[in-house]
């Protein structure tokens, strides 16, 4: 993963967009060949201007949009890890000043006995500052019920409108 990480941020540096950013890197470790572990991907590209937002996911847990309205965006995970099929797909949506955005490890949301109960719970601190709502959600998944022991990371982006 730390080299994943490393070689993406240094991608970053040309003057590329991230989408061909993330296709190179795929492609490199297609050309690899073999890998003994599989890395996963999960990337996001505001335009504040726009409020577009495009959101590439390779191989990697779910994302989840809370908005401002209480109702909130499931972003299911749909393509293999990086470096085992060609095309690099994205999703573009259009987002809302206050939405909340979550990526995370699959120990987090699909590890949970009962989701739905995070899901109430980050409706109910929504408004809080991203680091009190990523440690609530991190202490609530390491004191509920899950189906294995499994690593948990999490990020959380606030979206601000550009005004």
């Amino acid at each position: 993963s730390r080299r994943v990480l490393e070689a993406l941020d240094s991608l970053c540096y040309c003057s590329t967009s991230i989408s061909t950013n993330i296709e190179i890197l795929n492609l490199l470790y297609i050309l690899q060949g073999y890998t003994e572990r599989y890395s996963t991907i999960d990337a996001i590209d505001i335009n504040r201007s726009s409020m577009i937002g495009n959101i590439f996911k390779l191989g990697a847990s779910n994302t989840y949009i809370f908005h401002d309205d209480s109702s909130y965006t499931k972003i299911e995970n749909s393509s293999l890890p990086l470096g085992i099929e060609e095309e690099v797909t994205h999703i573009e949506i259009k987002l809302k000043d206050q939405d909340l955005i979550l990526f995370s490890s699959d120990g987090i949301f699909e590890n949970l006995v009962e989701e739905e109960k995070l899901i109430n719970l980050i409706k109910s601190i929504k408004n809080e500052i991203p680091q009190k709502i990523a440690y609530a959600i991190l202490e609530y998944t390491l004191s509920s019920k899950t189906k294995v022991k499994d690593d948990m990371s999490i990020i959380v982006l606030k979206i601000e409108e550009i005004k």
